[in-house]
């Protein structure tokens, strides 16, 4: 059944856990949940911002929006998250959160590298694995475990994040298989070229930067328009309940899709001329 079929919340359940929501991708993410009628709960490690989007959440959609404090680093984060939702019945659970050790792998200290596993295999390893037992428990709910489209080759620059969205990216494939013969619908959601403050930041714009700054190059002279957060959080309930595997954008998937068909050492040159343009 796709999500847009019928009451979203009660297809779902009534509260939505969204980890990594301060601002930007995950912020959309919670916001697009509330306009569909689920209260939410905000989880990231930045107090401020977390609040202020909680706020803004509850003011222009009239829902209930919790705030957990936590740094998905920690390895007590997701006891905290868990203390904090017990009293819930969590029908969605956007795993959102991500970090990324930039740069030349052998030049990067060990402290990112294992960051970068910490919040992108080991959080979403233990936070699924309890939401996803009670969701299948109740026969019903939906995961969604965010990846991106670095997921699906090596990617220079960022060898060591690619590699642990994959990770990301197949477990919600295989949650796909095991669940939804229980009413739980999973998928990993392969995310493009998004215009979230962190990757403005990254290549030294702000929100305000207009469209031929953004502009990327895909490697092959083709023009890259990174997307906005709305736009691909919106995406993702489209896609959510449709199968394993879900794009932010058709064009991702045409992308992926030709990509499966070339040489392996064609496919990770071409991102590496992507990435590289954040290492300049």
């Amino acid at each position: 059944m796709s999500a847009a079929d019928g009451d979203f919340a009660a297809r779902y359940g009534r509260w939505a856990v969204v980890a990594g929501s301060s601002e930007g991708l995950g912020a959309a993410f919670a916001d697009e949940a509330a306009a569909r009628g689920l209260d939410v709960v905000l989880v990231a490690r930045r107090q401020g911002a977390l609040e202020e989007t909680a706020a803004r959440i509850r003011a222009e959609r009239g829902v209930e929006a919790r705030t957990v404090v936590a740094d998905l680093a920690d390895p007590d984060a997701p006891a905290r998250v868990f203390a904090a939702t017990d009293d819930l019945e969590v029908g969605l659970f956007i795993y959102n959160a991500a970090a990324s050790a930039q740069g030349p792998f052998v030049e990067v200290e060990l402290g990112p590298l294992l960051t970068n596993i910490a919040v992108n295999v080991t959080a979403p390893t233990v936070l699924t694995h309890t939401y996803g037992r009670r969701m299948k428990e109740r026969g019903r709910g939906g995961i969604a475990l965010v990846s991106s489209m670095a997921a699906l080759q090596g990617t220079k620059v960022f060898a060591a994040y690619a590699a642990a969205k994959s990770y990301e990216l197949i477990l919600g494939e295989g949650l796909w298989d095991e669940l939804r013969d229980h009413g739980v619908d999973a998928v990993g959601y392969v995310v493009g070229a998004t215009a979230t403050p962190t990757m403005l930041a990254t290549r030294g714009l702000d929100a305000d930067a207009p469209a031929e700054q953004t502009r990327m190059d895909a490697g092959d002279g083709r023009p890259i328009d990174p997307r906005t957060p709305q736009a691909v959080a919106r995406a993702l309930y489209d896609v959510l309940g449709t199968g394993p595997r879900g794009y932010s954008h058709p064009d991702d998937q045409r992308h992926a899709e030709h990509g499966a068909t070339l040489p392996r050492g064609d496919v990770v040159s071409a991102m590496g001329k992507i990435t590289s343009q954040f290492w300049e």
